[in-house]
């Protein structure tokens, strides 16, 4: 089944099936995958990276948007402002835990479904 065959019924799979292109990319990018759909106290965020950036380590945080079609509007329109600080609260969260000493970012992968697989847009560092 291709990503475009999925329904409008089924976006958890075709989400599912979008974090997973995801992962592979940001794999094939040389990021190491800390944390997928972690939980917090206000909600998920769907992968935790950590990528090499010069002397240093970086923590991304990162929320992954996929649809079957543009016909909606693009993916990256679903990132409002409250769903923004709903990320960057559970990223929060999630340094307070772990206490990593790397510095953060937040980014947004979106994924659209065509034919063969997917489209992807890997936007670094989402500032509100």
């Amino acid at each position: 089944m291709s990503p475009s065959d999925y329904q409008p019924h089924q976006p958890h799979l075709l989400g599912r099936k979008g974090e997973d292109e995801a992962v592979r990319y940001l794999l094939s990018c040389g990021y190491l995958i800390i944390e997928r759909n972690w939980r917090g106290s206000s909600g998920e965020v769907d992968i935790i990276a950590g990528a090499r950036c010069e002397e240093s380590e970086e923590i991304i945080f990162i929320e992954v948007k996929t649809r079957s079609s543009l016909r909606f509007g693009d993916p990256f329109d679903a990132i409002t402002s409250s769903k923004y600080r709903r990320i960057y609260t559970l990223a929060r969260e999630w340094i307070a835990i772990h206490h990593p000493r790397s510095p953060w970012r937040i980014d947004v992968i979106l994924l659209v479904a065509n034919r063969i697989g997917f489209e992807l847009v890997h936007h670094k560092g989402l500032i509100a």
